[in-house]
């Protein structure tokens, strides 16, 4: 539901007395001519609305109209009413214009929307489809002038006339320009403020200084802790132990070696004589066993006696016997000489057989064949030899092995006592490296240490042992220092430029040069300061004359298509196609809004009264409906249709029973008959709660 009158109460208003009514949606207000109905409509007018200017309205009566659909409760408003409906409007966000009142209310048959020629103007379409007209006011030469509207903009630089806004903008720039190098004058050269500034950057920087001093003092005496507790380390592993303990491990290391060497000669001597005794024995037994032998008589005696006898029976048959009886006989001797020696070797068969095994012995113990022996001998001498030097590396190796061992004990004592634990002989020379890397690094780090010392240059009976949260920094020291020196010396520079400075700013400022620098410097920054906000007045007029003018300029352009465009929507063609049943075109010729049925454009002013109305009613549905988007309002019409012919009285009447079936309240006021029987009619389509009839002066029919 939108906005709608529910209650009038009206007392002493023209000619009528009292008069009170409940709205529906649908009314009719009855009144004879003269009776009031007119002073009704003007007392509405004046209870909800400011914007009143449209119509000539008269004073008097008392009352009120009471309305909802505004707010979550329903107003009342009155004659004295602070607020009225414009007042609302302006926060509604669809943003409804003042000319609303005109759209919704017509007053004594004055069926235009506006008091002119045309009935409704272009500002009002301007209003109601684009919202332009707005601009148009703010774009009057009252509100940016035209000195304003020929300049420029550009790259934030102003390009303006020197007459009226220019003409002021420029003198007070130039103004501003003359305080600002004043300022900039009394700023760069030894202004008190700087001067100030100077003494509090001193004494802030006396305080870091005198801070620094502390973390020095402090600094000195962690560093001398520092320096003790590095030497209480380094004395704990002595170097002359380190240097001892250096010696001992070469000693080893070259004791090892003698002692490798010497069990590698003894390996090597036990291994060249490991059977000397062996053929110690063996020596004696193959020389009995060689002298006892007689070798066995070799086949040889026995061919050859047989050869003989061959000879011998070959020439005993076959040629002289004699001979062959000598080969006989001579065969005997061969042979004879073999049967001795076999007779002879078969008595020493076993020493034989001993003497072949202790060759095989000696061939797989020397790795050559026992030919004789000589040869025995031969190798018995050089095992005899190896197994003397055997002997004699063998005393050596145990005589070092005692002193390895000796030397082995007393390092690992060394060690225990340096390092407090027992440690493998495999990490002997990486412990005494450990060691000796340590004690490097002691040393090293107390000569830092001691350096540092001496470079912070403190006395000992100036160390401060009270603990200081800042980490002295040297080069933060000599900074803090050398801007101390040159903060002190511009303090004095600037107390010599003070006096003539003085005097200068008094002659600025036309102000008494004794007067205090405080009081001087304040007289030119307020006169500074509003000069500075005179321009920014100025300037802010201008660019934002320039660029209000501008965006309307642009959209000056755009406005008669849009409006144009918006005269075509069916929001504000169907209410005139349906009142008129002729007309279904509008459009916006200059300043005139014309329109059209199938074959004819016509002007407003041109057209019948009765027309008109029609017309008028249509465009006020139509405007509204547009502002309102999917809302819905009041209408007040007094005698807004009496023009019209018969047939279209009542076809008006339709039209409005049909937006009143859509939301729309209709409050018609009339005093002509035929018009009140039409409304009367449509009292069976609303009921008695929808429908109203009221009458004024008269009673109810």
């Amino acid at each position: 539901m939108g906005v709608k009158i529910d209650k009038i109460l009206v007392k002493d208003l023209g000619p009528i007395k009292d008069f009170s009514a409940k709205l529906g949606l649908f009314n009719i207000i009855y009144s004879r001519n003269e009776k009031g109905k007119t002073f009704l409509t003007e007392f509405i007018i004046r209870s909800l609305f400011r914007n009143v200017k449209r119509w000539r309205l008269r004073e008097g009566g008392s009352g009120k109209v009471i309305v909802s659909g505004v707010e979550k409760d329903s107003i009342e408003f009155s004659l004295s009413s602070k607020k009225k409906l414009e007042d609302y409007w302006e926060k509604d966000e669809r943003g409804l214009p003042p000319s609303m009142a005109n759209l919704l209310v017509v007053k004594g048959g004055e069926a235009e929307i506006e008091g002119t020629e045309e009935g409704v103007s272009k500002f009002l379409i301007k209003e109601v489809l684009s919202g332009i007209n707005i601009l148009d006011k703010i774009d009057a030469d009252n509100n940016i002038s035209k000195t304003i509207k020929s300049a420029q903009l550009s790259n934030d630089l102003i390009s303006i006339n020197k007459q009226g806004e220019g003409k002021h903008y420029f003198k007070i720039k130039d103004e501003l320009e003359g305080i600002n190098k004043l300022s900039e004058n009394i700023e760069s050269q030894y202004t008190q403020g700087v001067l100030k500034t100077y003494k509090i950057e001193e004494e802030l920087l006396r305080k870091q200084s005198e801070e620094c001093e502390r973390a020095k003092r402090y600094e000195a005496h962690l560093t001398s802790e520092k320096i003790s507790t590095l030497e209480m380390k380094l004395n704990k592993i002595p170097e002359d132990a380190l240097y001892q303990m250096e010696a001992d491990l070469t000693l080893s290391i070259s004791k090892i070696d003698d002692y490798n060497k010497l069990k590698a000669d003894y390996a090597d001597a036990r291994n060249k004589s490991k059977d000397f005794n062996w053929l110690q024995n063996v020596v004696i037994i193959y020389k009995e066993l060689t002298e006892q032998i007689i070798e066995k008589p070799k086949t040889n005696l026995l061919i050859i006696g047989g050869i003989l006898i061959a000879i011998a029976i070959g020439l005993v048959l076959l040629g002289p016997k004699f001979i062959g009886i000598i080969f006989l006989l001579g065969s005997l001797v061969p042979i004879g000489v073999y049967i001795k020696k076999l007779h002879n070797s078969s008595k020493y068969i076993g020493q034989s057989e001993e003497l072949y095994k202790i060759k095989a012995i000696f061939k797989t113990r020397i790795g050559k064949e026992l030919t004789d022996l000589a040869l025995l001998q031969t190798v018995l001498k050089e095992q005899e030899e190896y197994n003397s030097k055997s002997e004699v590396l063998k005393g050596q190796l145990e005589d070092r092995d005692r002193e390895l061992r000796k030397l082995h004990s007393s390092i690992r004592q060394k060690l225990f006592t340096l390092i407090g634990r027992d440690i493998e002989e495999s990490q002997w020379n990486p412990t005494l490296r450990n060691l000796k890397q340590k004690n490097e690094t002691f040393k090293k780090q107390i000569a830092d240490q001691k350096e540092k010392l001496h470079k912070l240059g403190i006395d000992e009976t100036d160390y401060l042992k009270e603990e200081i949260r800042i980490k002295y920094s040297q080069e933060e020291h000599k900074k803090i220092e050398s801007k101390l020196k040159d903060v002190q010396e511009k303090i004095v520079n600037q107390e010599k430029q003070l006096e003539n400075l003085k005097y200068q700013v008094s002659q600025q400022t036309k102000k008494d040069p004794t007067l205090s620098w405080e009081q001087l410097i304040e007289d030119l920054r307020q006169k500074r300061e509003g000069v500075e906000n005179e321009l920014k007045d100025i300037t802010s007029k201008i660019v934002a004359g320039i660029s209000v003018h501008n965006v309307i300029f642009r959209l000056r352009k755009e406005e008669d298509t849009k409006i144009q465009e918006r005269l075509k929507s069916d929001t504000v063609l169907i209410p005139l196609r349906e009142l008129t049943q002729r007309y279904n075109k509008l459009t916006l010729e200059g300043e005139k809004l014309i329109v059209s049925d199938d074959y004819n454009d016509f002007d407003l002013k041109d057209l019948s009264t009765g027309a008109r109305e029609q017309i008028m009613l249509a465009l006020r549905l139509g405007f509204s409906s547009k502002l309102l988007k999917q809302d819905t309002t009041f209408l007040i019409l007094d005698d807004a249709i009496q023009h019209c012919d018969w047939e279209k009285r009542k076809l008006m009447v339709d039209q409005l029973t049909a937006i009143a079936e859509n939301g729309w309240q209709v409050i018609y006021l009339t005093m002509d008959d035929h018009i009140r029987d039409l409304f009367m009619e449509k009292q069976k389509v609303f009921g008695d709660k929808s429908f109203v009839y009221e009458e004024i002066g008269t009673s109810r029919p």
